[in-house]
């Protein structure tokens, strides 16, 4: 048997940021208009900061991931929840993200069907299905792949939107429309797509065990810093180069390319940009199917040893997934336009990780407070300062921001509402299905 090498911490640091920094999240987070640097300030020091230091804290005792961390201070039915919450999130996110694939790939090839809801759907369930079919045969990207898709769709679109905001500025371009207007265009619900795309921060949690002493505590201090710039600065590109009114939350990027382009007069290359984004996103989505499936059926197994799963494998749950994700495409057909689909799916994702979050900050506080252990007073401030963002962010997420075309406010906050319930109550479902035991609330 092979020796397994350590990860070390520049890879658990391009994991993280892997997982975490995606181009897609920079056209929603661009809605807080010329409050972006006030609500970036707000998630950097009242969520990702809290989420950094108590993910470091409890990595360097527990190293099963975010199961472990609640489970060890809630229980294996709340861990059990945590993880689902996770799933769920993975769920509600890839509609987005295939629509952005979408977006991005019709805005370039057919422009004048960018926004008709009819091909972004197809193409949603057409790269769902052939991706839970390559994963169910058992084809999976090596590392090695995995880390070319994150240079060829991240870290280059990365560096030349920064080239495209560094542009905008020395030139002085601004879009005809472009104004400051002295205030957030989402108001403080816009804070909501800013938080998303800040959210992951743990995820390398899971490999701890086969990492070196020390690389995950490394990997994050010199990760949260590469999210916060690179997400602040993208951000503030799109803001730069697009007016809000005619920013597109699934095109946003093709856009800022387009004008980018056009403007050094290289619109031979847009397509070639466009279509390195699209490759990275494929590879990311390609990269994420499995992962929660595993975690969930780990928490089962880890549960309930003595019970037989549903499948040892996770091909049962790869399909239910996917018809999840077919049926959650519906809301790109039933809502009156595509950035408000994009959006509520969205802020529901969002929700559903909060709610893992909230989760994890209790569970520290009340490691903190059993008396079993010496009480730290940084771990309990950060997990009380998370655990009230959470709060605060849950409430203010159920109102659209007001560029978004949602129809009636009173019809999207009950949908919002009715769809976040579904999926927090779904859990008494999954566990009678899956293990056969009674409900895990």
């Amino acid at each position: 048997m092979k020796t397994q090498q350590s990860l070390g911490t520049l890879s658990l640091m391009l994991i993280t940021v892997g997982s975490v920094d995606s181009i897609r999240n920079l056209p929603a987070a661009a809605l807080s208009g010329d409050s972006i640097l006030l609500y970036f300030f707000v998630a950097l020091t009242c969520f990702l900061l809290p989420t950094a230091v108590i993910s470091i804290w409890f990595a360097n005792r527990h190293q099963d991931g975010i199961y472990e961390w609640v489970t060890v201070g809630l229980g294996a039915r709340k861990g059990f929840l945590a993880v689902w919450f996770q799933w769920m999130q993975n769920i509600l996110i890839y509609p987005t993200l295939f629509s952005f694939i979408a977006g991005v790939s019709l805005f370039t090839l057919a422009p004048q069907l960018a926004e008709n809801k009819y091909a972004l759907f197809l193409i949603i369930n057409a790269l769902i299905w052939f991706l839970t079919w390559v994963n169910i045969k058992g084809i999976y990207l090596s590392v090695r792949l995995n880390t070319f898709c994150t240079i060829i769709g991240l870290i280059i679109p990365f560096l030349m939107i920064l080239a495209m905001g560094i542009y905008s500025v020395l030139s002085g371009y601004h879009p005809e429309g472009w104004q400051a207007s002295g205030g957030g265009h989402g108001g403080w619900s816009s804070l909501t797509a800013i938080i998303l795309s800040l959210c992951g921060v743990e995820i390398a949690g899971v490999h701890s065990r086969e990492s070196t002493a020390g690389a995950f505590t490394k990997a994050i201090i010199l990760a949260v810093p590469v999210i916060f710039l690179t997400m602040l600065f993208g951000t503030l590109t799109i803001y730069r180069l697009i007016a809000s009114a005619q920013l597109s939350l699934v095109n946003g990027i093709a856009q800022v390319v387009a004008i980018f382009f056009s403007k050094i007069h290289g619109r031979q290359f847009a397509g070639l940009f466009n279509l390195l984004i699209v490759i990275g996103c494929i590879g990311c989505a390609n990269n994420w199917l499995i992962a929660p499936v595993k975690g969930l059926l780990f928490s089962m197994s880890h549960a309930d040893k003595g019970e037989r799963l549903l499948t040892r494998s996770p091909e049962k749950l790869l399909l239910i997934q996917a018809g999840c994700v077919s049926l959650l495409s519906t809301l790109f057909l039933l809502l009156p336009a595509i950035n408000a689909s994009y959006w509520l799916m969205l802020v529901l994702a969002t929700q559903m990780y909060l709610l893992m979050y909230s989760l994890m900050f209790i569970s520290a506080i009340r490691l903190q407070l059993s008396g079993k252990q010496p009480v730290q007073p940084m771990i309990l401030f950060f997990s009380a300062l998370g655990l009230l963002t959470v709060i605060v962010l849950m409430l203010v997420s159920f109102e659209p921001p007001s560029l978004i075309d949602s129809g009636s406010r009173l019809h999207y906050g009950l949908l919002m509402g009715l769809c976040l319930l579904f999926l927090s109550f779904a859990s008494y479902w999954g566990r009678e299905k899956w293990l056969n035991k009674r409900p895990i609330l």
